[in-house]
């Protein structure tokens, strides 16, 4: 019988008939569903379980349908969120051979008493056009969207940090060769190019130390040659896999939020935006990172080499 129908017989609005009906499409009863009225709150044992469930990995309406009795997920999500979760993207993060967390307990041991306040960190990181936030809240009826292509242009960029330092970024859009690392390190990292904190000591000129990954690129015979043509002995290579012993991944992660946030559209803008957020960019936000690189190492130390949160 149409809604319309029912309506007439009854003798009330075709609208109310139309919500009970599509109520009962989506659920199979006509009754309220579990959160109308007055919300049930978790008891403490409750919110304890629901933490727990929630570590495992379990989404809120499945906690929800595993409670004695049952609770709105709409109930678990609040919990969790006033317990200081967020529900985000999990980080995937490389598998590391044995040999190689070996290696990072052996980095790890060698470098807990190092003064990581004297070291320039680099790396470099591809941005896509177009990239937006990926999470917004949304009603389920009314998603928001936006146009992406299908193989956007990227720029990628080479950048370097340390406490008291910073160097200019170098934008790229060709493939990384040995010899443009090589140009990049020649302009980047010259005394002159570099850009020092208001309070850096001035013993420090000369005297800070260079720190790139082991990417074959950066450990070619003639990158090394560069290398030590620019900054002689005062270099740190840090273990294969290892980004989460770089704080350069910190102010990365940094920037491309920034970048989200605006949803850039053309390459120079892309430039244009990077450069304003790094040469604006506190440099407390830079030292939070840098400050974490003990508690880093001696994580990697409590963990026998594995992955560290960072």
């Amino acid at each position: 019988m149409k809604g319309k129908t029912i309506a007439s017989k009854l003798k009330i609005q075709q609208n109310a008939v139309t919500e009970v009906l599509k109520k009962y499409e989506e659920t199979g009863t006509v009754h309220d569903r579990p959160g109308r009225g007055a919300k049930r709150k978790l008891s403490a044992e409750e919110t304890k379980e629901v933490i727990k469930k929630a570590k495992r990995g379990e989404t809120a309406p499945q906690i929800s349908r595993e409670c004695e009795t049952e609770v709105d997920p709409r109930t678990i999500q609040r919990t969790l969120k006033r317990e200081g979760f967020a529900y985000l993207n999990v980080v995937e993060k490389e598998h590391l051979t044995q040999t190689q967390i070996e290696r990072q307990l052996e980095y790890a041991e060698e470098m807990k008493d190092y003064d990581w306040k004297r070291v320039l960190c680099s790396d470099e990181k591809s941005f896509w056009l177009g990239s937006g936030v990926q999470k917004q809240w949304q009603k389920p009826g009314k998603r928001k969207s936006r146009e992406v292509r299908k193989h956007p242009r990227k720029l990628h960029v080479w950048g370097a940090i340390g406490y008291y330092a910073k160097a200019k970024l170098f934008y790229f859009e060709e493939n990384l060769t040995k010899e443009l690392y090589q140009q990049i390190l020649t302009s980047r990292l010259k005394d002159n190019a570099l850009t020092f904190s208001s309070d850096a000591p001035k013993s420090l000129t000369r005297k800070w130390v260079f720190l790139q990954d082991n990417d074959p690129k950066h450990t070619a015979k003639k990158s090394k040659e560069t290398i030590e043509k620019l900054v002689g002995d005062r270099f740190l290579s840090h273990p294969s896999n290892s980004p989460d012993l770089n704080p350069m991944e910190d102010i990365w992660s940094y920037l491309d939020r920034k970048v989200k946030e605006r949803n850039v559209t053309t390459i120079n803008g892309l430039k244009r935006i990077l450069t304003q957020e790094w040469n604006s960019m506190d440099w407390a936000e830079i030292r939070s990172s840098v400050e974490s690189m003990p508690d880093r190492i001696n994580e990697y130390i409590e963990l026998k080499g594995k992955r560290t949160h960072y």
